[in-house]
């Protein structure tokens, strides 16, 4: 119904992922009266593949598995994604959980590492490493339904304001 997708654009508009003229043109090809489109003054093609920031968020928090690739990696490429599109408040707050978590992973495997000595440090290194990859496609997930919300387990070094659970359809 043209109701409850106008009412998704204003959600979308009121939490600042849209523009006022994205949600004008969104509105009028919804109401059915296409956007018309005008031509620009020097307009050049786009050659540049547009993404919408649940998409950039997702892989925002994918990108902690190029540590794999390379030692440092799954810290530099989300830091240097989240700082380019910092000016974005979705993307801002979705660099934020992830941040929180790789300085959380950090620090626990620098507990864990000396508690290798006594062999808990194996096991609990383990949990670490199924923890980050299950923390980390569950966090994509979320980011890619427009979800706020940090890891289990984070230390919360950045605010991040979660998504309220009663956004999320959960209770009431």
């Amino acid at each position: 119904m043209d109701l409850d997708q106008i009412e998704k654009l204003n959600d979308l508009k009121q939490k600042g992922l849209i523009t006022e003229e994205e949600y004008q043109q969104a509105k009028e090809r919804i109401l059915g009266g296409q956007a018309k489109a005008q031509p620009e003054l020097n307009a050049q093609p786009h050659t540049i593949m547009q993404t919408n920031n649940y998409d950039y968020a997702m892989v925002l928090h994918l990108t902690q598995f190029c540590s794999w690739i390379f030692p440092f990696l799954g810290i530099i490429v989300p830091l240097i994604m989240w700082q380019s599109k910092k000016d974005d408040a979705y993307v801002n707050q979705q660099g934020k959980v992830v941040m929180n978590w790789i300085f959380s992973a950090v620090i626990y495997s620098f507990i864990c590492i000396p508690l290798c000595f006594i062999l808990i440090g194996f096991a609990m290194l383990a949990v670490l490493f199924v923890c980050s990859v299950v923390f980390t496609i569950m966090g994509a997930m979320d980011a890619n339904k427009g979800i706020i919300k940090n890891y289990p387990m984070t230390i919360k070094f950045f605010d991040v304001q979660e998504t309220p659970t009663s956004a999320l359809g959960v209770g009431n």
